[in-house]
């Protein structure tokens, strides 16, 4: 989930004073009130449990997951355990050094491949989808003079009076 919430602080769009305050308040009404526990669910097998728990312990410091996002962990951490057995498989050769893998043992590590690489991108985990979430971060700690300017006039007439008084 590397796309940022279109939270009231990153809406590129004009808001009134009366949306914008609208917006906050239900913000306000989903932002977590407590610490989250994300717990795996039963039916990861072990090696996917201690994905799961390495994954999160990762994932910890960008304050993403939430409840609602541990069926999509669980599924990237089962495919990475799928991906390793498969690959495991890839590796065994027989007496004369040739491969015993099958060509649908490679399209099945391939296929796991892909979908790991698409729920990584989906859960922050790949270096650009981090570098996406901390561009985003980054612009809206600093809005250009432009952006302050258009503020400051959007709100002289909306019926305030700026920040030029």
């Amino acid at each position: 989930m590397p796309t940022p919430l279109k939270t009231s602080e990153n809406i590129r769009k004009h808001l009134t004073n009366a949306e914008r305050a609208a917006r906050e308040r239900a913000e306000g009404e989903l932002s977590r009130q407590k610490r989250i526990r994300l717990t795996s669910p039963s039916w990861l097998d072990d090696d996917a449990r201690k994905i799961f728990e390495d994954t999160k312990r990762r994932l910890k410091g960008l304050q993403l997951l939430d409840n609602s996002d541990v069926e999509l962990l669980s599924i990237y951490c089962d495919a990475v355990s799928k991906y390793r057995t498969a690959s495991n498989l890839l590796n065994k050769v027989d007496e004369l050094g040739r491969p015993l893998a099958t060509k649908d043992e490679l399209n099945a590590c391939q296929a796991w491949a892909r979908l790991i690489a698409a729920y990584a991108e989906k859960l922050g985990l790949t270096p650009t989808a981090r570098a996406r979430l901390a561009k985003r971060k980054a612009e809206q700690e600093t809005p250009d003079e432009m952006e302050r300017l258009l503020d400051d006039v959007s709100d002289y007439v909306n019926g305030g009076q700026g920040n030029a008084g």
